[in-house]
């Protein structure tokens, strides 16, 4: 099944020493597939990718990172899509682990993931196992930036949570088992940069991550997330990823259960001030006939068009989906509000 998370893979800079630190901390074993590409297992569950971050990548002193594939159907059709929707093609379409495809991909907040055409095996799922990867979450400080992007390029449903600021993404309205989440933070919370988290089961977050600081690592942060034990933590190659404690399958379910519509008071009404002045001031220019105050009207109506890239013109009109039109529609705007905003000064 397409538009799921099939992968995970870390690029580093020492392959030796990152394999030691996570065969200590996940209890991963690793195998080569003989062109610097190592697969690290828990147990007999192939888990991750291990690799030699590329020179090109460490000329430019990119860090050590963990990277999550999204599987796709056809990789030339989804890179087409994403670059119309606002994304940045780092890597375009070419050979990939076990044979597929693959394509790295930066979306609109700048959030990078790998979409990959090819028959991968999951290496998740309903298990409790140490050292198995169980979750990927997408951190950015909003979810404007990248809702449209993801719900139009991988037809993902994307829904409240239980959680304040918190989104589970689920492969369609009816789905009950979400595949994802998007939690949204300042960059006081998560950094400055936005990014897929990867979560790695294990069964005992404070002895791993007594491991993970001691083989050199870093433990920063510890709070639930799905209501399990968490923790984000760093490789000694500066390589981030998530610990999550958990004790059996059913735990993980309950977890990523996407949350019950349960009746709720409905909200009291904020009070729309902003539209209510523009209302008086319709009426005021109708009144005496001003041409100068249907300028100013025009002008304040196009300005939250431009910063949120919507408009409406009978329908709704995304400068993401359609670029031209949205912007003939912003220029009919922007030109009847120079025009009126002129006229009183031309024809005095």
């Amino acid at each position: 099944m397409t538009s799921r998370f099939v992968w995970a893979d870390l690029s580093t800079f020492d392959l030796a020493s990152a394999e030691q630190f996570y065969r200590d901390c996940l209890g991963w074993s690793f195998s080569s597939d003989g062109q610097g590409y190592h697969i690290g297992s828990a147990g007999s569950t192939a888990c991750a990718g291990v690799y030699v971050m590329p020179e090109q990548f460490q000329k430019i002193k990119m860090p050590s990172f963990w990277m999550s594939y999204i599987q796709v159907e056809d990789i030339d059709a989804t890179v087409s899509k994403a670059q119309q929707c606002g994304a940045k093609i780092e890597l375009p379409p070419q050979p990939g682990p076990d044979g597929g495809l693959i394509a790295l991909i930066r979306d609109p907040s700048g959030a990078g993931f790998t979409c990959y055409q090819g028959e991968l095996g999951e290496g998740q799922g309903a298990s409790a196992q140490h050292g198995l990867r169980l979750w990927h979450e997408l951190h950015v400080s909003s979810l404007d930036k990248v809702k449209t992007f993801y719900e139009s390029v991988f037809n993902w449903h994307i829904a409240p949570a239980k959680e304040p600021e918190r989104y589970l993404i689920s492969a369609s309205p009816h789905s009950a088992q979400p595949i994802a989440a998007i939690q949204v933070s300042s960059n006081a919370v998560k950094g400055d940069k936005e990014y897929w988290g990867v979560y790695f089961a294990v069964d005992d977050l404070t002895r791993v991550g007594e491991v993970i600081t001691k083989a050199g690592g870093e433990l920063i942060e510890q709070a639930p997330v799905n209501g399990l034990p968490t923790a984000l933590a760093f490789d000694p190659q500066g390589a981030a990823f998530y610990i999550q404690q958990v004790s059996d399958a059913a735990q993980i379910n309950k977890a990523n259960e996407a949350p019950a519509m349960t009746p709720t008071t409905p909200p009291k009404p904020s009070l729309k001030w902003r539209s209510m002045i523009g209302l008086v001031g319709i009426a005021v220019a109708i009144l005496l006939d001003a041409n100068l105050l249907w300028g100013l009207f025009f002008l304040f109506w196009v300005i939250p068009d431009i910063k949120y890239a919507e408009t409406h013109f009978m329908e709704r009109v995304r400068r993401q989906e359609n670029p031209v039109l949205y912007w003939l529609i912003i220029a009919t705007w922007l030109g009847l509000s120079g025009y009126l905003l002129l006229d009183p000064l031309v024809n005095r």
